[in-house]
């Protein structure tokens, strides 16, 4: 189970590597995904939450639904950290790169005004 967070997770070498558009793709993907869960998530709560209250709800459905979205849950949290890490990894990439831009330009400057 634990190995669909390294299929996800996006290693800093390759984070380090990509092009800037990339890194935007990458930040705006695993923001859509994780809102995307989210949202999954909670829908998931309130369908349970109608079925709960339903009479035509078995108790044996109830059982094998519980049972699936169980396993669900196991596995969510994993890719919800995995994409979550990427965001984290691929914005602190975009500032330090905007970073040493500023600071050519600083340095251009200075070396322009000698």
């Amino acid at each position: 189970m634990n190995n669909i967070y390294k299929h996800v997770r996006v290693s800093n070498e390759r984070i380090t590597e990509m092009i800037d558009s990339d890194l935007q793709f990458l930040m705006s993907s695993s923001d859509d995904v994780i809102d995307g869960l989210t949202k999954g998530m909670t829908s998931i709560g309130n369908l349970v939450q109608a079925a709960i209250n339903s009479e035509e709800y078995s108790q044996d459905d109830a059982m094998t639904d519980l049972g699936k979205i169980s396993h669900l849950l196991t596995i969510l949290p994993l890719i919800v950290k995995a994409e979550y890490e990427n965001y984290v990894t691929a914005s602190c990439e975009k500032n330090r790169r905007r970073k040493i831009k500023k600071e050519a330009k600083i340095i251009q400057s200075i070396r322009n005004n000698q």
